[in-house]
């Protein structure tokens, strides 16, 4: 468990690049690089949970 961890760490779950300690930001299990990334990776989100509601 420990690996998956410290997996998580090293890149931003938007953006992928390197997430360091300093400058970590934590949401929904993930880490971003900042608050930014995160706003980004949500909106991406919702746009293709809209996009599939509307296939079907």
């Amino acid at each position: 468990m420990a690996e998956v961890d410290k997996e998580a760490l090293k890149s931003c779950a938007a953006c992928k690049k390197q997430v360091t300690k300093a400058k970590r930001y934590y949401r929904n299990g993930r880490y971003y690089c900042n608050e930014n990334c995160w706003r980004k990776a949500k909106q991406k989100a919702a746009a293709e949970a809209a996009e599939a509601a509307s296939a079907e």
